[in-house]
């Protein structure tokens, strides 16, 4: 079985969108139907309640969501439920991909989208409940600390939102190779992913990291260069087509408006398409240096 190198891991990724921009570019295309085509039944089925429930903003009051949410409720879930479905489709292909079992880009709904789709589901519960059991715990403590050391209680509180993220993150590291098991051995098995795991958490957790760190840093260029062209265009047009900055602040202001929506959706597609062979490449060397059985298929983009 290969070595696995957390440095050559967190490139695996890169060598692939570089190899194969094709593929990149065809799961980005997707995304941008799968969101495309949630946005629309979410407003056709929830229509100005969903459209009040969207336009919340990041840290919407607990009253707001009390008052949004009820009536918005069916329309959100069948965005989720959609939303859901495309991720499996997306990153099966992707997975099949890397693994080598497709040398060109399928989409299809088969047995491999099906037990990605509970995968993922698992994923949000395992990560729902983690979060809910770990806020519970630092609340507690808190308040017992409060009693004897407001200090510690103090510093307790300003770790907790970390502390949130990394306890669930720890765990949804250890089982990170389940999508590539759903894949190739045609099963989904969360134990088998916690077991190959066991001793290799750091490696893995920091080739995950640093592909991420790289991606980020990518992303903020491509976006820089985006909105660039999108200021050419702005200008080359006389205004016609809306400035990138310009048409965010006016879906911001006024309701999400055509521009900001068709820029958003075309960015965020351009960015999942990167960021799957990128989060992929860790999970694949990963699952081919702990687990996988002899002889093993070279990754794409290897």
């Amino acid at each position: 079985m290969p070595e696995f190198s957390f440095a050559d891991a967190a490139f695996v990724g890169f060598r692939f969108t570089r190899e194969r921009p094709g593929a990149v570019a065809a799961w980005a295309g997707m995304t941008f139907a799968v969101n495309v085509t949630a946005a629309v039944f979410g407003a056709l089925i929830g229509g100005d309640a969903f459209h009040a429930f969207n336009i919340l903003g990041s840290h919407p009051t607990w009253e707001e969501v009390v008052q949004t949410f009820p009536p918005a409720a069916p329309a959100v879930l069948v965005v989720f439920l959609i939303n859901f479905a495309g991720a499996a489709l997306i990153y099966a292909s992707a997975m099949r991909s890397f693994l080598g079992t497709d040398k060109t880009v399928t989409f299809r709904a088969g047995a491999d989208e099906k037990r990605l789709f509970l995968v993922l589901w698992l994923y949000f519960f395992v990560y729902l409940l983690l979060d809910i059991v770990t806020g519970v715990a630092l609340g507690l403590l808190e308040a017992i600390f409060g009693l004897f050391s407001p200090t510690t209680a103090g510093l307790l509180s300003m770790l907790s939102p970390a502390i949130m993220l990394i306890v669930p993150a720890i765990v949804i590291v250890r089982l990170s190779l389940a999508p590539v098991i759903a894949v190739d051995r045609k099963r989904i098995d969360l134990k088998e992913s916690w077991v190959c795991t066991r001793g290799h958490f750091l490696p893995l957790a920091g080739s995950l990291a640093l592909s991420f760190v790289l991606f980020v840093i990518v992303a903020f260029v491509a976006m820089m260069l985006i909105v660039a062209l999108g200021n050419l265009a702005s200008v080359g047009t006389g205004g016609l087509i809306t400035a990138p900055q310009q048409a965010m602040a006016n879906g911001a202001a006024k309701n999400f408006s055509p521009s900001a929506i068709v820029f958003g959706g075309i960015s965020v597609a351009i960015f999942i398409g990167v960021f799957l062979p990128v989060i992929l490449g860790p999970q694949v060397r990963a699952y081919q240096a702990y687990d996988a059985p002899d002889p093993v298929l070279e990754p794409a983009g290897a």
